[in-house]
């Protein structure tokens, strides 16, 4: 009778296990909302802002870890001033902080109780949007009479983006803290100054479901 009622206990325990992970292999989307700080030595005004995001959440495999897919909105009131070139050109930009990034993170789970804390490590492409109503611009005049040319008014600063991060999690609500590096001149070193690269805090309050 005691080996029956241990051997119930252990099929029941299993099923909540696997009910267990089937629940959390359903919260595949996250929200992610936060603060963040970057640091540049082209920053005349320095001023905490926010980002909003989404991400997809694959499956955890046998390791217990599991990739995400997403994006986020930056934004700050910080103030940008440097020299940007364009076509042998040398422009003054002053700009509010606008940022968008794209990509895929790699998460490694660790259970504590019945609390998680993951490892995140993100590899992004980040990019910085300004203002360029005082850049010239000639591809409006190579274009025929018949083509619709739509000036967004709108210039960009292209970087990866490689970032090193913990969340903990209580059930579906996680806390979040990132460290990232943008080596903006890998890319763009014709266009943006020497010494652009920068560096960023973010800490994230993140909504599974």
């Amino acid at each position: 009778m005691k080996i029956l009622i241990l051997y119930v206990l252990m099929v029941v325990n299993l099923h909540a296990q696997v009910l267990i992970e089937t629940r959390k292999s359903d919260k595949r989307s996250m929200i992610e909302a936060g603060s963040f700080l970057s640091f540049s030595s082209y920053k005349e005004r320095q001023i905490p802002g926010i980002y909003l995001g989404y991400w997809y959440r694959y499956p955890i495999d046998e390791n217990k870890a599991h990739l995400e897919f997403g994006l986020n909105f930056y934004h700050s009131g910080s103030q940008y001033n440097f020299e940007y070139e364009k076509k042998g050109l040398f422009y003054n930009i002053r700009s509010k902080e606008f940022l968008f990034n794209v990509g895929i993170r790699m998460v490694k789970e660790y259970p504590v109780g019945n609390n998680n804390i993951e490892w995140v490590s993100e590899l992004s492409l980040h990019n910085l949007f300004f203002n360029d109503k005082n850049i010239s611009d000639n591809r409006k005049d190579d274009l025929s009479e018949n083509t619709v040319y739509i000036d967004t008014n709108i210039e960009g600063v292209s970087s990866i983006r490689i970032g090193q991060g913990v969340r903990f999690w209580k059930n579906n609500f996680g806390l979040g803290i990132q460290v990232s590096y943008m080596p903006y001149r890998l890319w763009a070193k014709h266009t943006v100054p020497s010494g652009f690269n920068s560096f960023s805090i973010e800490t994230s309050v993140n909504f599974r479901f």
